[in-house]
C-alpha cells in the first residue's frame, strides 16, 4: 500500500502553516518587546526571556521533522505486536501512516505553540493556536496507542 498521497497532504499542510508562522514572525519582529514571557503560572507570566527564544521552536520543529522522517522511511525497524508474514505489509503501512501523523502533528504542535507565544508577546491574544497545539500533542500520544490496540486485536 502506498502512503504517498497521505504523506504529501500532511507535508503541504505542515509547510503551509510553517510558512505562515515564519511570515508572522518576520513581519512582527520589530513590534516584539526585547523581553517576553516564557513561563506562566495561573495565566500570569512569571519568567521572562529574550525575544530570540521565539527562534528556537521553529528550528527545533525542523529537527524533529527530519528525525521522525528517518523512522517514516523504515517502518520495518519499529517494534510490532502480532507481526506475521501474512500481516506484515499492512502493519508496516499502518505504522508508516502513524509515523507520518506523529511527524506532522509534532511539527505543527511546536509551530502553533510558538505562534501562541508570538501572539501573546505582541498583544494579539488568541487561544486558538495554543489549544490547537495541545490537541495535536494529545493526538501524537493517542495515535501510537490506537496502533498498538489495533495490532493486538489483529486476527492473522
Amino acid at each position: 500500500m502506498s502512503n504517498k498521497p497521505f504523506k504529501i497532504t500532511f507535508s503541504i499542510i505542515s509547510i503551509s502553516i510553517f510558512c505562515y508562522h515564519i511570515f508572522n514572525l518576520v513581519s512582527l519582529w520589530t513590534t516584539i518587546p526585547d523581553s517576553i514571557a516564557i513561563h506562566f503560572t495561573n495565566d500570569t507570566p512569571d519568567n521572562w526571556g529574550s525575544k530570540y527564544i521565539l527562534l528556537i521552536m521553529p528550528i527545533l520543529s525542523i529537527i524533529v521533522w527530519f528525525l521522525i522522517g528517518i523512522l517514516v522511511k523504515k517502518p520495518e525497524k519499529l517494534n510490532y505486536v502480532n507481526l506475521t508474514e501474512a500481516n506484515k505489509e499492512i502493519q508496516f503501512s499502518r505504522a508508516e501512516k502513524v509515523m507520518i501523523l506523529i511527524q506532522s502533528f509534532s511539527f505543527l504542535f511546536l509551530i502553533l505553540a510558538n505562534e501562541a507565544f508570538l501572539r501573546y508577546s505582541v498583544g494579539m491574544e488568541s487561544n486558538i493556536p495554543f489549544v490547537t497545539s495541545l490537541t495535536l500533542l494529545a493526538l501524537c500520544l493517542i495515535a501510537p496507542i490506537y496502533l498498538l490496540i489495533w495490532a493486538a486485536t489483529l486476527k492473522c
